[in-house]
């Protein structure tokens, strides 16, 4: 019989997790956790600077092993099929929970309400499972869409496009030379991108049944009436193009695009630039698709491993590092975006940042969207496989998603989830 998606998490979980761990109010009287965090903390100061925060309240000693992004999943499965204790606590994206909650690889964190609530119902829905939640979300990332102020007013257009079509229709306007009136997040995260467009055309990869939905005409048409025109009419680049955080929004910055939609960090990344600031970065609500403008959630946040033997220590620091004050110092210090709403409106943070900014991310935040599936790395890709020649115009999209789809049902099949 098949099975929801949410009872199917919990359903098909690897047993003799539950005892291994030890009871985690005898063993909370060890003072001390190992975190392990996704990077460097050179490059996370508002992450360093709330673990610093938690050890000076608590007298917990947090021990942090930083781990390289691209390592860090293989890196906790490879320590969880061996029921190794090492890491405590470790923070990481919402869509990593699907395998991890059916595997019992992760605790429940006993968050309630009075916590919980600080967060809008669409992020705490990716985190709930069978009523428990199994992250504390830390920092947030969605889609982001930002503009050149400077260029298109040059051009005589005063507010930057604001649907699909007037996407495509005043990107041939904004597009000259080597500049480009639209660009977006896809090199190495084309999944991301092709997700954001669907759900802003009304669709969602899988449905109730764990079904893929890979060929529904939101799907479709995120390439018919979006993708193709866009590339048809020149207004994105040829080839693969990454406007996402770090180093490769380096486009943007460097006044080759009119508009993209980014991920968060490279808003924050702008207003510091050189040429740029707050008068030149344009920011606005994504451009709405035939449903909605809604972005897509990427979220991290902090879990706690069921084998830890200082379970009662490492949910008190996901707790610590959810809190609002928490959400504040790391937009405070490193610019992330506030996974709390109330952050927002508090007063140091609208005098660092321009309301603007500010006013448009609370409103990804509230209206961003995402899925928790099963087989998450081999469904992604497999979609990316098939996606990427889509995108770039080297395959029928229609015959790029209907192979998508016909694998991944395999895939589930073969796996005992269809």
């Amino acid at each position: 019989m098949k099975q929801t998606r949410r009872g199917f998490l919990k359903a098909t979980g690897a047993t003799g997790v539950a005892g291994i761990a030890g009871s985690a109010s005898a063993l909370a009287q060890n003072q001390s956790i190992t975190f392990y965090n996704a990077g460097s903390l050179e490059f996370d100061p508002g992450t360093e600077q709330n673990i610093s925060r938690f050890e000076d309240e608590t007298g917990i000693t947090v021990n942090v092993n930083e781990v390289p992004w691209q390592n860090l999943k293989t890196t906790l499965i490879t320590q969880w099929r061996n029921q190794s204790s090492d890491a405590d606590a470790f923070n990481g994206p919402t869509w990593w929970l699907g395998d991890f909650v059916a595997a019992n690889w992760v605790e429940p964190l006993e968050l309630g309400d009075d916590h919980m609530s600080n967060f809008p119902d669409n992020l705490r829905s990716l985190v709930t499972f069978d009523g428990q939640t199994y992250m504390a979300p830390q920092l947030g990332k969605w889609g982001s869409y930002l503009y050149d102020a400077q260029y298109l007013s040059e051009q005589g257009v005063d507010s930057p496009p604001s649907t699909w079509d007037e996407v495509v229709q005043m990107g041939e306007q904004l597009s000259s030379g080597d500049k480009s009136g639209f660009g977006f997040t896809w090199a190495n995260k084309d999944v991301f991108t092709f997700k954001q467009f669907l759900y802003q055309a009304g669709g969602q990869l899988f449905n109730d049944n764990n079904e893929p939905q890979f060929t529904s005409d939101a799907a479709v048409g995120v390439f018919r009436d979006f993708i193709t025109p866009l590339r048809e009419r020149g207004v994105i680049p040829d080839g693969l193009q990454s406007m996402g955080e770090g180093g490769v929004g380096d486009a943007f910055i460097g006044g080759q695009f009119a508009t993209v939609e980014s991920w968060t960090p490279l808003g924050a990344r702008a207003l510091g630039e050189d040429n740029w600031g707050a008068e030149r970065l344009g920011v606005a609500r994504p451009p709405e698709g035939p449903e909605s403008r809604a972005t897509f959630q990427d979220t991290n946040g902090v879990s706690v491993s069921a084998f830890s033997q200082n379970k009662d220590a490492a949910k008190r620091f996901a707790k610590f590092m959810s809190t609002t004050q928490s959400c504040k110092t790391d937009m405070l210090v490193e610019g992330n975006p506030a996974a709390i709403p109330a952050v927002y409106e508090d007063s140091e943070i609208r005098d660092k940042y321009p309301g603007k900014w500010l006013d448009v991310n609370k409103f990804n935040l509230q209206n961003a969207e995402s899925e928790i599936y099963r087989a998450q790395p081999q469904v992604d890709d497999i979609l990316s496989n098939q996606i990427t020649p889509a995108l770039l115009g080297e395959k029928e999209p229609q015959a790029a998603l209907q192979q998508a789809q016909e694998e991944v049902t395999s895939l589930y099949e073969n796996l005992g989830i269809l």
